[in-house]
């Protein structure tokens, strides 16, 4: 079998690469060690990414048993490059600066009701333009843009902002910016985050659930963002289930197992209802909430189980305000979830940053391109959200 010379150094490149984010600091003997490598070939792409800017060197590690020289530690050059990632919504934009460990700069947001898609590009690039020149000493590297909606190949398919139809949002800010820009829908960005930052290598195939005014559903299959054809993976939304207490009658899961359907069926019997008094009013046991919670449980609970059965996740995880203002529909979606499989369930969590997952995945993702690693597993654990 011929082996390219050209592909083979780029793979060993990007794995000592991921040697140095993911264990840093390191040195080039223990890559040599962890990755099966010869000790000339790691330390030749050592040099070059040393001498790119991409490895710093910060000491020296323990002499071995046999006192030999202590040997130089490199981890990730923090201080050469950073990123920004942008999540569009309907009516707010907000900013986030990081550096190529994740580690955060700063951020920004701004509220867009009322405002024109060409406004709104423009205070968004102004406020862009800011970060930037507050980063003196760094150097923009890439920019992700979360948005919501499906997206294939970098551009927007269906848009939930109308304006956004038809516009090349990556060629725009590469265009501004001159940088790399990738564009990616805002609930596999939450499921890129919770692979990356949460999970600790632990999930490999993974389910994410967005539920607020729409449901959405994530995918990770073997480390990897499963998408679909044209990038229409994920919208359990638009399925049907059949209606709990009229089985001749199919709605959209969208209609049934979201924030919006259990609002609505609190409304009918209390119209003028908040989402803070209803979270307060089932914690009271008010009998008109509790069944709204349940019949929202059990609809979700049938997402659930036909994602799962269908991917087999090590783990399902909720992304949503409701869960976080009402824990106490966990226990009961998974009780559902149990009665509606003949096998065990894996473990349905809820996210630990429903506010910031989207932001967060979003830096993980044009971090990986930068530097080239988009098949590769980073761990970010250590950063917080």
């Amino acid at each position: 079998m011929v082996i390219n010379k050209h592909i083979m150094r780029s793979t060993n490149k990007k794995l000592v690469m991921q040697q140095v984010i993911n264990e840093g600091p390191i040195s080039r003997s223990q890559i040599s060690r962890n990755l099966d490598l010869n000790k000339v070939t790691v330390s030749d792409i050592y040099n070059y990414l040393l001498k790119a800017g991409f490895i710093r060197e910060v000491g020296h590690g323990g002499s071995s048993e046999n006192g030999g020289r202590r040997p130089v530690l490199g981890e990730l050059n923090t201080n050469r490059y950073f990123v920004i990632s942008l999540h569009l919504t309907a009516n707010k934009v907000m900013l986030l600066a990081s550096r190529l460990n994740a580690q955060q700069l700063g951020g920004d947001e701004f509220i867009t009701t009322d405002m024109s898609l060409t406004a709104v590009l423009d205070e968004t690039t102004r406020r862009l333009q800011t970060v930037i020149a507050q980063q003196k000493h760094i150097q923009l590297a890439g920019i992700s843009v979360a948005v919501n909606g499906t997206v294939a190949q970098n551009r927007i398919v269906t848009p939930a902002i109308p304006g956004l139809a038809n516009f090349d949002v990556a060629k725009y800010f590469t265009d501004q910016f001159h940088v790399p820009v990738v564009v990616e829908n805002s609930t596999n960005l939450a499921t890129v985050y919770e692979r990356d930052f949460y999970g600790q290598g632990l999930f490999h195939n993974l389910i994410v659930l967005q539920v607020g005014e729409h449901i959405r559903a994530g995918v990770v299959t073997n480390d990897q963002l499963y998408t679909g054809h044209n990038g229409h993976a994920g919208e359990v939304g638009q399925g049907y289930l059949v209606d709990r207490h009229n089985h001749d009658h199919l709605g959209a899961a969208d209609d049934y197992a979201t924030q919006t359907a259990f609002m609505k069926a609190i409304y009918r019997q209390m119209p003028t209802l908040t989402l803070d008094e209803a979270v307060a009013a089932y914690k009271h046991k008010d009998a008109a909430v509790l069944a709204a919670g349940d019949d929202f449980a059990y609809y979700l609970a049938r997402v659930i189980t036909n994602l799962t059965t269908s991917f087999a996740p090590d783990a399902v995880i909720l992304n949503g305000l409701l869960f976080t203002k009402l824990p106490q529909l966990l226990p009961v979606i998974r009780t559902h979830v149990a009665a509606m499989m003949n096998t065990e369930p894996g473990p349905i969590l809820v996210t630990q940053a429903v506010r910031s997952a989207t932001l967060l995945g979003a830096t993980s993702l044009i971090i990986h391109q930068v530097l080239g690693l988009e098949t590769l597993a980073l761990n970010f654990a250590s950063i917080k959200s």
